[in-house]
């Protein structure tokens, strides 16, 4: 039987922004979230975190700088102190996700590793998430999924994040990951627009 659940800031694989902006949720007028500008935030159950974000780009220079590692490495900001040894991904349905990175005291010190179980280039893809300390302790695990939708030049990303229980979702949400997601979707943005 597991332990009591603390809610912590868990490390995460991404830069945290400066001043978030407060927004609520709008299934739930008394949540209040850290959304930064860019990333818009919902939490519509208690195991889902829905991200929404645009780019001022066709869906299909999105789409490959979330898919091909050469652009990730790009885009992927680790955090302070970490450097990224490992990015590789399998576009296809059974294809890998993995990531690693290092700091001066441990190789790796973090690492995410998944498998895609839907991909429709373009359009949407579906991957296992599990997120490991160094030591192989899981700081979380999910089911995440990327839709993508375009109108002129404008792309849409949908991430909807799910979670096996609140605590796993109220503790990634405690983390701070969004802010770090939006600092690299910054990033992203430029290299699809230059």
């Amino acid at each position: 039987m597991k332990g009591p659940v603390t809610h912590q800031r868990r490390p995460v694989a991404v830069l945290a922004v400066p001043e978030p902006v407060r927004s609520s949720n709008a299934n739930d007028p008394s949540c209040e979230s850290h959304t930064p500008k860019g990333l818009q935030l919902a939490t519509p159950t208690d195991t889902t975190i829905i991200m929404t974000r645009t780019f001022q780009a066709p869906r299909r220079l999105v789409w490959q700088a979330m898919t091909e590692p050469s652009k990730m490495r790009r885009w992927m900001l680790p955090p302070p102190g970490l450097t990224m040894t490992t990015c590789a991904l399998e576009a296809r349905v059974g294809g890998a996700l993995k990531i690693a990175w290092k700091s001066a005291d441990a190789d790796p010190v973090m690492t995410l590793e998944g498998v895609f179980t839907e991909f429709s280039p373009h359009e949407r893809m579906v991957h296992t998430e599990s997120m490991k300390l160094g030591s192989g302790q899981e700081i979380c695990a999910l089911v995440e999924a990327h839709e993508f939708s375009e109108t002129g030049a404008v792309t849409t990303m949908r991430i909807t994040q799910t979670y096996d229980s609140k605590e796993a979702r109220d503790g990634a949400l405690a983390s701070g990951m969004d802010e770090g997601m939006e600092a690299c979707y910054q990033h992203l943005e430029t290299l699809v627009t230059q």
